[in-house]
């Protein structure tokens, strides 16, 4: 069976090319396995790769531009579950990476990530590997809309009545905990919310959302990441389970 397939991906111009990432969650009696196909690489990808010869880069580096065109960015992390590497060896390539000005680096300490630099959005754009109609990357390489809007009225809008009822009626000095956790997880019921977005809506700072709602609802495993495989994704937001 496996040389029967070997021969149909050879014969078909593909050239296998994924990851599998697994997780448990015993708390919400949860195991999730994660194929990262990047991908099933066709003629196009391999042309895309082509470009980058000058930068005398290696199988590691590439693997890593490759998630990043799909993933829109990529951090430390994640650079080491692709490649099997230690944390110094991927600090080390990474840094290399944006030496060359193909990532560009944000945030700092652990929140560290990096995104495309000049010299990979330059020769990323117009590539598609997914047919004529179709294109996940485009110019910014973007798959995730980095340009969502915090304004509180417009974000409200989005919500049914009864919840943007129940964040009119929340008091700044309300000191409810778990009344506030409950209206979080009802916002993320109906749609994904960053950080920034529950911020804004709940008129509270960043680090009290977290530290008070998000992080108690993910440890009872009724939110999630809507980017799993990369926790400090800069648009990561959060999902009801």
């Amino acid at each position: 069976m496996v040389w029967r397939l070997a021969l149909l991906v050879a014969m078909l111009g593909f050239i296998p090319f994924c990851e599998a990432h697994n997780e448990s969650d015993h708390s919400a009696n949860m195991f999730t396995t994660r194929l990262l196909l990047h991908h099933f690489l066709n003629e196009n990808d391999l042309q895309w790769l082509d470009t980058f010869k000058e930068y005398d880069l290696n199988d590691s580096q590439k693997k890593g531009l490759i998630f990043l065109r799909e993933a829109g960015a990529i951090d430390n992390s994640t650079y080491r579950q692709l490649n099997a590497c230690d944390v110094l060896r991927a600090s080390n390539e990474l840094r290399i990476l944006r030496d060359k000005e193909l990532i560009v680096q944000k945030g700092k300490g652990k929140a560290t990530y990096y995104i495309a630099g000049n010299n990979l959005t330059a020769e990323t754009v117009d590539l598609n590997t997914y047919g004529d109609d179709l294109n996940t990357y485009g110019n910014g390489l973007n798959t995730y809309g980095i340009d969502v809007t915090t304004e509180p009225a417009s974000l409200k809008q989005e919500l049914p009545a009864v919840i943007r009822e129940k964040i009119e009626l929340l008091g700044r000095r309300e000191s409810d905990i778990e009344k506030i956790r409950e209206l979080v997880y009802g916002i993320c019921r109906y749609r994904s919310c960053s950080l920034k977005e529950l911020s804004a809506l709940l008129n509270r700072k960043e680090n009290t959302i977290y530290r008070n709602y998000i992080v108690p609802l993910k440890q009872e495993g009724r939110l999630q990441y809507t980017i799993p495989d990369m926790p400090k994704h800069p648009n990561q937001a959060y999902k009801a389970i």
